[in-house]
């Protein structure tokens, strides 16, 4: 193997690892490289790394674990190419290529004695020589000297094109560098004193964009130089573009988290407030003084309602019936309403792509994204203008990366919604999905609008940008992934039978409070931890002739079901409580009482709900806040499905 590699025009050397040395050259590495056999393994890297033996070792461990490792290193003429491999008696090969030697630009740099430190000596030389560090200028890492007082008395180009400096601009750390949360003198000083941990920490480079980070490592350079620091610059942009996103991602799953549970609770109180009002509108007629008062009560709980359902959509916690919509359809069917909505003083534009395919979404949902947005679009347009409401086809070849959201490669349906209107602030854009942030003036938003689409966008598995300048308009792009019919062959969506009652609009009031014709009555078993909705439902279940049990938990509906001789026609149970959950309790009841259908009531939606509450046969799903009509009816459908007592209710 001598032999051939003898021959070799490029540099061969052969390393003892254990040694740290090199036992064999070939005469191209003493040509090109400097390096003869009895040199330690680190003069091969001395002109180009810092810290040459600890790389040579680190080099050798991974030839050990992989049996082969490639290294590629600039040096500011050229590359050079090395590639290490396992030899015979655990030597180590090395093989060099690359960039020839010349005699202006020498690979090895200067002699010892020659402005350059003993090869023995891994000291760092010193940074207020005039005499070139060999190799510093060509590393592909930012280096920079500092001296006792944070002056940089030597940094290479990579270093400057780092932090945005011209070639002979004098550098000042506090005006290119900012962070880390405080002085970046402090933080120097404490590396000094050995205070501060080793670490690298990410700073700002505003010299290079706004956007420009890098992770800067300081290393004191020894006992004799211990106020001198060695400062390592590298780009960490995409790290930080990656943590920011993540912590995005955290911030609105918390966002989301809190307004769901919020949502959850004022969902039992609306149920409430709505159950008792359609009780006293009962015993009220249109005529009497008091009945326009209940009206005005029904309605504004109903808007609150309103905006629970637009806070839950926005936790991506609102139950979805997904289809596949025709998007230029789609459009068209909506333009008739938004012309009504948007007014005279307003022009809606639609233009359609060509061969515009299908996307799998809930109709109603992506009927609300295009309102809320269409309706913010007019309130920035105070003295008239157009919207354009524009589709098209798009094919992203590779994965979209824009603001902080990863768009994979794929064809979508892109929707874009183009205003003329005042357009939005820099430092707002990034808020504007945030629930309850709002520009407008008090009283004339409630900040759920943009929220409440991003949630349904993201719970539909879309994507959605803004772009905006001030003066000029805004404009809002949506991703929908296009449908491929095969998908619903191959999966099929499930017939779960559940039934769930339709919330009115917000606005209107609610139906008629009269019962629905034919009803039968049963014996019920009502679990529910929120006392006020538990007497509501119980009375309101008792009104049409029902037998009514009461319990506050699952636990106690057990304990009630002990009873041999106890009859139950029904189970009608919230989900969400202490201790045991709905569906938890059900199914344990129904190993003694297998044929007792349930209904489940829930603020959440029921994709939602606790694991396991899909699971549970012969069961229904009531969303909160219900009406008395909305429980009654649901509940005479389940017990006259189930063939309960055959004789009519008695309408109080």
């Amino acid at each position: 193997m001598a032999a051939v590699l003898s021959r070799d025009p490029c540099a061969c050397l052969l390393a003892d690892p254990r040694l740290g040395q090199v036992v064999w050259a070939n005469p191209a590495a003493a040509a090109r490289l400097g390096v003869a056999s009895g040199d330690p393994c680190a003069a091969i890297l001395r002109p180009w790394i810092v810290a040459p033996a600890e790389r040579a070792g680190r080099l050798h461990d991974q030839v050990s674990a992989l049996g082969r490792v490639d290294l590629q290193i600039d040096t500011g003429t050229g590359q050079l190419l090395f590639d290490l491999a396992e030899a015979a008696s655990g030597l180590v090969l090395w093989r060099v290529q690359g960039a020839q030697p010349t005699e202006t630009t020498p690979l090895r740099g200067p002699e010892p004695g020659a402005g350059q430190q003993d090869p023995k000596d891994n000291r760092p030389q010193d940074a207020g020589s005039t005499q070139s560090v060999p190799g510093f200028d060509g590393l592909p890492v930012g280096l920079a000297l500092l001296d006792e007082a944070d002056q940089v008395t030597r940094i290479n180009t990579e270093g400057r094109r780092l932090l945005g400096l011209a070639r002979d601009e004098a550098l000042d750390l506090t005006r290119v560098l900012e962070g880390p949360g405080r002085p970046l003198g402090d933080w120097l000083a404490d590396m000094r004193a050995g205070k501060a941990p080793n670490r690298s920490e990410i700073l700002r480079a505003p010299r290079s964009g706004d956007s420009t980070f890098l992770q800067v490592t300081l290393r004191r350079l020894g006992r004799e130089d211990a106020d001198r620091l060695l400062m390592v610059l590298s780009d960490a942009t995409d790290f930080k573009e990656l943590e920011d996103r993540f912590s995005q991602s955290q911030k609105m799953h918390a966002v989301g988290q809190l307004a769901g549970g919020v949502a959850h609770d004022f969902n039992n109180l609306l149920t409430a407030i709505l159950g008792y009002c359609d009780l006293l509108l009962l015993r009220h007629d249109r005529f009497d003084p008091d009945y326009p008062d209940l009206i005005q009560i029904q309605q504004n709980a109903n808007r609150a309602a309103g905006l629970v359902r637009q806070l839950l959509a926005f936790s991506r916690k609102t139950r979805m019936e997904p289809e596949v919509l025709d998007v230029e359809e789609t459009l068209c069917e909506l333009a008739h309403l938004l012309n009504r909505l948007l007014g005279e003083r307003v022009t809606l534009t639609l233009v359609h792509g060509v061969d515009m395919g299908h996307i799998r979404a809930d109709r109603r949902q992506v009927e609300q994204v295009l309102m809320n947005l269409s309706v913010n679009a007019r309130d920035a347009m105070p003295m008239g203008g157009e919207i354009r409401i524009e589709s098209r086809m798009v094919t992203l070849d590779r994965d979209l990366l824009r603001d902080k959201a990863r768009v994979p490669a794929g064809t979508y349906a892109q929707i874009i919604v183009q205003d003329e209107g005042t357009g939005i602030a820099p430092e707002h854009l990034s808020k504007v999905f945030e629930p309850f942030f709002t520009t407008k003036s008090p009283g004339k938003g409630t900040g759920l609008g943009l929220s409440t689409v991003y949630g349904i966008v993201k719970q539909t598995g879309g994507f959605i940008f803004v772009d905006s300048e001030l003066g000029k308009g805004t404009s809002f792009t949506l991703y929908f992934a296009v449908h491929d019919p095969a998908t619903d062959a191959a999966d099929p969506a499930p017939d779960t039978g559940v039934l769930v009652a339709a919330h009115p609009d917000p606005d209107a009031p609610r139906p008629g409070q009269q019962p629905p014709e034919p009803a039968t009555i049963g014996a019920i078993l009502l679990v529910e931890d929120e006392a006020p909705v538990r007497a509501f439902t119980a009375r309101a279940l008792q009104m049409r002739g029902h037998s009514v049990i009461e319990a506050d938990c699952g636990e106690a509906a057990l304990r009630i079901l002990e009873d041999p001789d106890l009859h139950v026609d029904l189970f009608v149970s919230d989900v969400v409580m202490p201790g045991m959950d709905g569906p938890s309790w059900v199914q344990q009841a129904r190993k003694e009482r297998p044929d007792v259908p349930a209904i489940f009531i829930s603020g959440y939606a029921e994709e939602h709900l606790p694991q396991g509450s899909a699971d549970v046969p012969d069961s229904v799903f009531l969303g909160k806040p219900y009406s008395l009509q909305d429980l009654t009816g649901l509940v005479s459908r389940e017990l006259g499905r189930q063939g309960a007592a055959a004789r009519p209710v008695i309408r109080p």
